[in-house]
């Protein structure tokens, strides 16, 4: 569901000073990120609220980010995102109660809304540098 971003970028742009950044910013966010540098791109994965009472709640965000820049274009990939959780808040809340319905929907929204955030930060950090 993810959408993914192409621009171009300065010749004096550092995919490393750029990973660091993204990284930090959504640290301070409360997000768990990792960062794999794979040959001069970068594989981040953001995460929050993942496990415990939050799986079955639908919560829980996740996604992982490809970074490649290629010719003075940088590319996001997203892959892997979370919807494990949602499913289940969904099921849990159609045999128990409603509550867990509706934070599945609001889990979902969050999840939707999570690629994009990234995106945002990303060409904000791209743009100073």
């Amino acid at each position: 569901m993810a959408s993914n971003l192409m621009f171009n970028v300065s010749p004096t742009f550092d995919m490393d000073i750029f990973a660091n950044t993204l990284s930090n910013n959504f640290r301070q966010k409360g997000y768990q990120v990792t960062a794999v540098n794979m040959n001069g791109s970068y594989m981040l994965t953001f995460a929050k609220g993942i496990g415990g009472i939050n799986m079955v709640l639908g919560l829980g965000e996740s996604v992982k980010a490809t970074v490649m820049c290629i010719n003075g274009m940088l590319t996001i990939n997203y892959s892997e995102e979370e919807w494990t959780s949602k499913i289940i808040g969904f099921v849990v809340g159609w045999i128990c109660c409603w509550i867990p319905i509706i934070t599945a929907i609001i889990g979902c929204m969050h999840q939707v809304q999570l690629p994009k955030n990234i995106n945002a930060e990303a060409t904000m950090i791209a743009s100073t540098l």
